[in-house]
């Protein structure tokens, strides 16, 4: 007799998985994209189309939000804000691919169990990947970051203010 299927729980959905803000990169050698579950923390994943090489970098976790409460929103204008949030920036010369990074569920977890206060909490970072050879470099404490459309070597970025650089 076939084995009993168990019914499906909530953290059977938590644990599904999203392929979200996919690029591709100009010179069309590389495709890199966002996997995350429901609930829980993502990565970045950059595939080498030639040789089919996937290299994985963790993101950390974006808790799910509800969607927004005002009837008239433009749910695919949200949707398409969300995924920004997520997306993989590939330079414009295709040498490396730049993404947001976030603290991990656990981190932000026991933050929140400690009652830390909000200037406390852990803080997103900054990550740039080596299209070369799939190396990442992680900057910690980057508040936002732009890649220039044109021209390569630059990367601009804002660190969020320090303990020590906050007014008292």
């Amino acid at each position: 007799a076939p084995a009993a299927k168990r019914p499906l729980t909530h953290q059977d959905y938590d644990s599904w998985r999203s392929i979200v803000a996919q690029q591709v990169s100009r010179d069309g050698k590389f495709v890199a994209y966002a996997y995350v579950p429901q609930d829980g923390d993502g990565e970045i994943v950059v595939r080498n189309i030639a040789s089919g090489v996937d290299w994985r970098a963790p993101r950390g976790y974006r808790p799910p939000l509800p969607p927004p409460d005002d009837p008239g929103t433009n749910l695919a204008e949200y949707q398409a804000e969300q995924a920004r949030l997520l997306r993989p920036v590939f330079t414009a010369d295709s040498r490396f691919v730049v993404f947001s990074t976030e603290p991990t569920k656990a981190e932000v977890n026991k933050a929140k169990k400690e009652k830390k206060k909000p200037e406390d909490m852990p803080k997103n970072g900054l990550s740039i990947m080596d299209l070369s050879n799939g190396t990442v470099k992680h900057i910690e404490r980057v508040k936002t970051f732009r890649v220039p459309e044109d021209g390569s070597g630059f990367l601009a970025y804002q660190l969020e203010p320090t303990a020590s650089a906050r007014p008292a």
